[in-house]
This record gives structure tokens, sequence and C-alpha cells, in this order.
């Protein structure tokens, strides 16, 4: 049987990447800093995954896997020698350092790489000095929402729609094309994802928060949220086949977000959503980088003016890092931070006169 190592024994590396592992015939090691964690995975080697579905909810049951503490070094470098996979979900921040650990473990194996996290190609812009041909990166595009936990328990609920797509520029394919997982071109897949999806519940969450509601569903509840939510996607699908120069049929895809986001079983809380908003709003981000095709070619902005007047005109003192974005750069008028924060120069004319000064 192939072997298969995954950093990162979370929500998201239990309740969607192990078993997509494990349904590719991979046995499943777990490796992790929570020791606590790793203990009790290996007392029970088997947890429960549900999937929340619109209309009914299903129960899997994953078995036969197996942990190890990453501050064992020994039984860390062991196992990756021996893995034909390796796999994260760490978080961006982490990933080189384990690419280091990779590296620097003697094996004579040809393995293969995959950074599942939410980062703009992490396998491949995390290999400082890779070894190509002992090792090949895969950039991969994931999907999957997951709402808050019971802390205590293995079993994961996670929402029942999940998507993986791998760069189709890959010489060796460790994971089989299924309906969740295909090789697509990765540069169109990683911006539809950041646009229509993460720009909608960005837009979304401010949306939400402007009118007082806890949770994304809310917002899908509600006609005027409902309005605002068909536009917003309507409009960041049309930036998307600017920038792709695509014909795609983005209707089902956009149907599918719009489903996901009214599933009230996520508790998907508004401020958890906005938070970090320097980042999200910031230059070639999942808000600026559509709404600059928009604009440069005259197409319907109006959603995006929605969300900066509320972010302008509004304090939000419980959405963590939106008072120190406030002070930064919303406290002059809309013209400086197209000037100073996007480094707009070319069309700022365009921007003052349809999203104001």
């Amino acid at each position: 049987m192939k072997t298969a190592v995954h950093f990162g024994a979370g929500n998201i590396g239990r309740g969607f990447i192990a078993p997509i592992l494990q349904e590719n015939e991979y046995e499943v090691t777990f490796i992790d800093i929570n020791s606590e964690l790793i203990e009790q995975i290996n007392n029970l080697n088997k947890y429960k995954i549900t999937s929340l579905g619109l209309k009914t909810n299903t129960d899997k049951h994953i078995e036969n896997v197996n942990g190890i503490d990453l501050n064992d070094n020994s039984k860390v470098t062991e196992k990756i020698a021996e893995a034909d996979l390796i796999t994260t979900s760490v978080g961006p921040k982490f990933v080189s350092d384990i690419f280091t650990r990779i590296l620097n473990t003697k094996t004579t194996k040809q393995q293969s790489f995959i950074a599942f996290e939410n980062m703009y190609r992490a396998s491949t812009s995390n290999s400082i000095s890779s070894n190509q041909d002992r090792i090949n990166l895969i950039d991969a595009v994931v999907d999957k929402i997951i709402p808050p936990q019971k802390a205590s328990s293995l079993d994961v609920s996670v929402e029942e729609y999940g998507s993986i797509i791998l760069d189709e520029e890959t010489n060796i394919k460790p994971l089989n094309q299924s309906e969740i997982v295909s090789y697509k071109n990765y540069e169109n897949e990683f911006y539809k994802k950041l646009w229509l999806l993460n720009g909608l519940h960005l837009k979304l969450a401010y949306f939400g928060l402007s009118q007082n509601w806890k949770f994304i569903h809310e917002v899908m509840q509600n006609e005027k949220g409902k309005i605002f939510a068909s536009e917003s996607v309507i409009a960041l699908a049309k930036a998307y086949k600017l920038y792709s120069k695509t014909d795609e049929n983005l209707e089902p895809f956009s149907k599918i977000i719009l489903d996901r986001f009214s599933l009230p079983e996520l508790q998907d809380e508004v401020f958890r959503v906005a938070r970090n908003p320097e980042f999200k709003f910031a230059i070639n981000e999942r808000f600026e980088f559509p709404l600059r095709y928009l604009i440069s070619e005259d197409e319907e902005i109006k959603t995006f003016k929605i969300i900066l007047d509320i972010i302008f005109n509004n304090n939000f003192d419980d959405v963590e890092g939106f008072n120190n974005f406030k002070l930064k750069e919303l406290s002059h008028d809309k013209k400086t931070f197209y000037d100073k924060f996007w480094k707009i120069d070319t069309n700022i004319q365009k921007y003052t006169t349809r999203l104001g000064e």
C-alpha cells in the first residue's frame, strides 16, 4: 500500500484531506505539534465525518489512521523517508519549514509534495532549493468550509461541498481524478476561487456587519442580502472572465457558492470573515484585483462601491484588525486610499468618478 504523510491533524486534515488520501489507497499518518491530539488519534484510530448539506446530512467513518508527534524527530524523519506523498494543512507560514525538513531527510524514494493551504502556489513558492529529481511539487487550490467544532472530539463536521484542483502542468498525478479532485489551469482556478468565493465572502461579511447580522447565512436569508449577493457574484464572475479570457459558464459555480453561504449549520460569523481587512482589501487581493478589471472595462461596480462606503463610514471595533486598518488607510479621503493603498495612477479619475473621492 502507498504511504501518505499529512502535516496537520486539524479539522481540514481530518475532515477533508485524509479521506481523499484513503480513497486513493494511501495509508495515512498525521504529524502534528499537538501531542494530545496525536495521542487521541493513536488511541482511537478512527473518527466520524459529518457532511452538512442543504437537504440532508451524511456520515462517513474514517478508520486505520495513526499519528506522530512533530517533536518526535526520529519517528518523523523515518516516516517522511517512507512516504510516497507528503501533504500539509498547517497554515502558509509553516510550509517552508516542513519542506526544508523533507529536503533534509535522506531517502531514495520518488516523492510528491502538495501544500493544501489557502495561499498562492503554496507548494512551489515554499520550495527554497528543491531537489526536482526526487520531489514532485504540485500546487493546489483547496476549497472546503469547516464550521466551529467540538474541541474534545476527533469527529469533524464539514460542508458537503469540497474541491481540490491540482496544477495540470504536473508530470506525476498522485491523486486520481474524481468528483472532488481535478487537474486544471492553476492560475485561472486560483483566481476564480479567490474572487468568486473569497471575494464574495468578504463582501457579504461587511454587508452583514452594516445590517447588524451575526452570520453569513442571515445575509442570504434576507431579500436585500440576496439581491446584494446575486449582484456581487455576477460582477465578480464578469471580472474573472475579463482576467481569464475564457467563455466558461460560471452560473453553476456561482449558484453552488450562493447555496453554500446559505447553510445555517456552518455558523459562519461575519466578524470572523471580516477580520484582517488590511490584507483582504490590499492590492492584488480578492476585492481590489477584480474591481480593477471591472473599472478598466467600464463594467458594473455598484456592489464594490457599497462595501467601500461601508468601511469608510463605519467603525467595527469587534472585527480583528479593523481599527488599525481604519487608522492607517481609511482616515483620509477615498482618493488618497486609491493612490497610497492601491497604488492607482493611470485610471484614478475613473475611480474617483465611479467610487467617490
